[in-house]
C-alpha cells in the first residue's frame, strides 16, 4: 500500500463522511481525495514525474494536505519547511534537494524574492492564496485540474518524503523515508495505541515540522476524522475540545506545557477525551486534576529518523506507576519497544549492555529512515549493521522500559566521571518555583568540564537554594556548579531545547 492510497480508499468508500475541521472549513474524505487528486493531475501537467522534489513552504491548512498527498500520488517527494524560515535557509534546503518545484503560501512568498538567483534548479513556483505574485496560482491550476485518481506507478519502497532536521548540531540533513516506511509506523502505531471508529483526533502541531505528519498519516490510514489547528493556542485548543467533543489530544511538550498553565483550564469540559498523549508527569500534573479530565494518558519516544513513535507508555503504565510507589519511576520512562521493533542500549563494540546500564540508544524496524539525502558517510554512521544510533543515551530495565539518559554530545564529563543531564534536570524540575530547565557542560580549568543548569523560574528563586535543594539529591559530583536563570530557554520549530545555543550563550560566543 502506498500513502496516496490511504486517503483513496477513504475517498472511494466514504466520500460524504466527515474527514477534516479546519477553522470554519469542514471538508468531506471525497472532498479531500479530489483536492489531492486536482493537484496531482496540475502537477503531471506541469511535467513532474516520479523521483521529483517539491520544496513546501506552508503552514497547516487544507492545502498542505491536498498538496502532501497530491505529491505522493504520483512519486514526487516532498520536502516540508516551516515558513518561518529565513531565506538562507530555504535556498540550501532547496539546492541540497535539487528542488524542481516550490508550493508556498502568500504569506511566505517574499522570502523568495532575495533568493531567486540561488535556486539553482527549481522550475515552478506555485503561489497559494491571495496576493502571493508568483507565475502560477494553486487555485487557478486545481479548477482545471481533473478530479480523477493519477495514473502513476509507485513502488512503496520508493522516496515519499525528506524531512530535514533542525541542525541543531550543524548543517541541517535531510531524512528520506519511503511509502514504506510511514505506512508501517502508521500501522504499529495503531497496533499499541488503536484508534476507534468514532474517534475525532486533533493535530495541534506544525505539520512542517514533521511529527503531525505521522499523526495525519493514522487519522488518514485509519479513516478517522480529525480538527486542525492553524496554530496552537491554549484557549483555543481546549475550546475546540469542548465544542467539537474531541476525543485524541495531542501536543508537543513544549505546547502540552502552555495547555496545563492555562488559568482557566478548569472551566473546560474535556471530558470527551478519551485518549491523551504527553508523559512528563510534573507538566501534565495540572491536566491530571482537572475536573472533568479521565482520558487514558500515553508517551513514548521517537525521531524522525526512527519514522515516528516507535516505544509506548500505556495508560495502564501511568495508573500503576501513579498508583503504586514501587513503580513511580516508570512516568520518567519513555515506556517499551512497540511491535517490531528491537530497542536496544548499546556498548562500544554494538553489544547490548546489561539491564540498567546505560548505553547508546540503537533501534531496528520497519519504519526507521532510508539514510541522509545524498550524504552516503553520515548514514553509514547513523545505519550500522542495521541498527538506527540515535545519539541517544538510555538504559533499559529488566521489564524492558527504556529511560533517556540524554545525548550522547550533551554527556558532562566532570572530573573523569561521565554525568547525565537527564539525571539532573528531573530534580531540578521537581523544584516547585521551577518551570523549565536543562543542564550543559560547560569547559572548566580544574574539572575539564562543569555542570551548569539553566533554569525558568516561576517567582523568586536564587541560586544557593536551587543548589542546596539539589545537594539531599544527587551525588555531589553531579551538582550544578553555577546557575543561570533565563525568561525562556531556547527551543527549535519542535519545541527541542536547543542546548547548543546554551553552551554558546555561557561561553560568551552569543
Amino acid at each position: 500500500m502506498l500513502i496516496g492510497d490511504t486517503l483513496a480508499h477513504n475517498g472511494k468508500h466514504n466520500p460524504g463522511g466527515d474527514a477534516l475541521v479546519f477553522g470554519n472549513q469542514r471538508l468531506t474524505w471525497g472532498e479531500l481525495n479530489g483536492g489531492a487528486n486536482r493537484f496531482a493531475n496540475a502537477l503531471l501537467g506541469q511535467g513532474a514525474g516520479p523521483g521529483d522534489r517539491a520544496l513546501m513552504i506552508l503552514n497547516n491548512s487544507v492545502e498542505f494536505i491536498e498538496v502532501y498527498y497530491g505529491l505522493a500520488k504520483i512519486g514526487c517527494i516532498s520536502a516540508p519547511v516551516m515558513p518561518s524560515s529565513v531565506p538562507s535557509e530555504i535556498a540550501y534546503v532547496a539546492n541540497d534537494l535539487g528542488a524542481k518545484y516550490i508550493i508556498v503560501e502568500a504569506a511566505a512568498a517574499h522570502l523568495l524574492d532575495e533568493i531567486g538567483d540561488q535556486l539553482e534548479t527549481v522550475q515552478c513556483i506555485i503561489g497559494v492564496g491571495d496576493g502571493h505574485g508568483r507565475e502560477f496560482d494553486y487555485k487557478t491550476l486545481l479548477a482545471e485540474a481533473s478530479p480523477e485518481e493519477p495514473d502513476v506507478t509507485i513502488d512503496p519502497d520508493d522516496d515519499l518524503t525528506i524531512k530535514y532536521t533542525s541542525g541543531t548540531t550543524g548543517a541541517p540533513k535531510g531524512c528520506v523515508r519511503t511509502h514504506r516506511n510511514f505506512i508501517m509506523a502508521a500501522l504499529i502505531y495503531l497496533n499499541e495505541q488503536p484508534l476507534v471508529e468514532d474517534d475525532l483526533a486533533s493535530i495541534t502541531s506544525p505539520l512542517a515540522a514533521g511529527m503531525a505528519i505521522s499523526e495525519l498519516s493514522r487519522y488518514v490510514l485509519r479513516g478517522v476524522p480529525f480538527v486542525m489547528m492553524p496554530k496552537f493556542d491554549a484557549k483555543e485548543y481546549l475550546g475546540l475540545i469542548e465544542r467539537e467533543r474531541i476525543t485524541v489530544g495531542y501536543a508537543m511538550e513544549s505546547l502540552l506545557k502552555r495547555l496545563a498553565e492555562y488559568p482557566d483550564l478548569n472551566n473546560y469540559d474535556l471530558s470527551s477525551l478519551r485518549s491523551f498523549s504527553g508523559n512528563r508527569l510534573e507538566v501534565i500534573q495540572p491536566l491530571l486534576a482537572q475536573k472533568t479530565f479521565s482520558a487514558g494518558l500515553h508517551g513514548g519516544y521517537g525521531s524522525s529518523e526512527a519514522g515516528g513513535r516507535i516505544s509506548f507508555l500505556k495508560p495502564d503504565d501511568f495508573r500503576l506507576a501513579l498508583d503504586n510507589p514501587a513503580y513511580a519511576e516508570r512516568l520518567s520512562s519513555l515506556g517499551r519497544a512497540g511491535m517490531l521493533y528491537r530497542i536496544e542500549a548499546m556498548d562500544v563494540d554494538m553489544r547490548p549492555v546489561p539491564a540498567g546500564e546505560i548505553g547508546d540508544l540503537a533501534i531496528s524496524g520497519p519504519s526507521v529512515f532510508k539514510g541522509y539525502w545524498q550524504r552516503p558517510e553520515e548514514t553509514a554512521e547513523t545505519l550500522r549493521d542495521g541498527w538506527l544510533m540515535t545519539g541517544d543515551l538510555a538504559r533499559i530495565d529488566e521489564d524492558g522500559y527504556i529511560f533517556l539518559a540524554g545525548r550522547k554530545r550533551d554527556m558532562i564529563k566532570t572530573g573523569g566521571i561521565n554525568v547525565y543531564p537527564a539525571e539532573i534536570e528531573p530534580v531540578l524540575m521537581s523544584h516547585d518555583k521551577i518551570t523549565n530547565a536543562a543542564v550543559v557542560g560547560i569547559a572548566d580549568d580544574e574539572w575539564g568540564e562543569k555542570v551548569v543548569a539553566c533554569v525558568v523560574a516561576a517567582g523568586d528563586c536564587s541560586e544557593a537554594e536551587l543548589i542546596d535543594y539539589c545537594r539531599d539529591k544527587l551525588a555531589g559530583y553531579k551538582i550544578p556548579k553555577s546557575v543561570h536563570f533565563m525568561d525562556e530557554l531556547p527551543i527549535n520549530e519542535t519545541g527541542k531545547i536547543v542546548k547548543k545555543d546554551l553552551r554558546r550563550m555561557l561561553s560568551g560566543d552569543a
